[in-house]
């Protein structure tokens, strides 16, 4: 539990806290930096996809097929 009083918020309650901070700081536009993470996370994705070897791709891809196969 919580205690308001004291200001004192579990670990659980503290990220949860956070992210409506930081949902609330996007929605108003006064956070932009999520976006450009999301976008070099992507641009590194896709160098190292591109630098990968073919084999290694091609057996990532069949194990992905099998295990969307399984569920």
């Amino acid at each position: 539990m919580t205690d308001v009083s004291s200001g004192v918020l579990s670990p659980e309650d503290a990220r949860i806290q956070q992210a409506a901070d930081n949902a609330v700081r996007v929605l108003n536009g006064e956070q932009a930096k999520f976006a450009s993470a999301k976008r070099r996370l992507a641009d590194a994705l896709r160098i190292v996809t591109r630098e990968a070897p073919l084999h290694s791709l091609v057996i990532a891809f069949l194990l992905g097929v099998l295990i969307a196969k399984r569920r």
